[in-house]
């Protein structure tokens, strides 16, 4: 069985669809993220107002300097022995 190749005008006519399809499926994308734009727009708007009713953010307090290091009374040296282990 042999298929029946469409002609050239068949042809141009499918291409002359695909590209009206095209067309429409890129105007609803645009349509698409434009709209979720401006929701997004919209819910940053809400977010800087709750945050301006609130007031400013309070300041972390600094960070406070770590104690000195002390002596652990229970680690006992060995006379004449530095930490480390060397003579003193």
């Amino acid at each position: 069985m042999s298929r029946l190749r469409p002609s050239r005008t068949d042809r141009k006519a499918g291409r002359g669809q695909e590209q009206g399809t095209d067309v429409a499926g890129l105007e609803q994308t645009r349509a698409t993220i434009e709209a979720a734009a401006t929701m997004a727009a919209k819910f940053q708007d809400g977010v800087w107002e709750r945050a301006a009713a609130r007031g400013p953010a309070p300041r972390p307090a600094p960070a406070a300097s770590p104690p000195p290091h002390t002596h652990q009374p229970s680690v006992q040296q060995t006379p004449g022995r530095t930490p480390t282990g060397g003579v003193a």
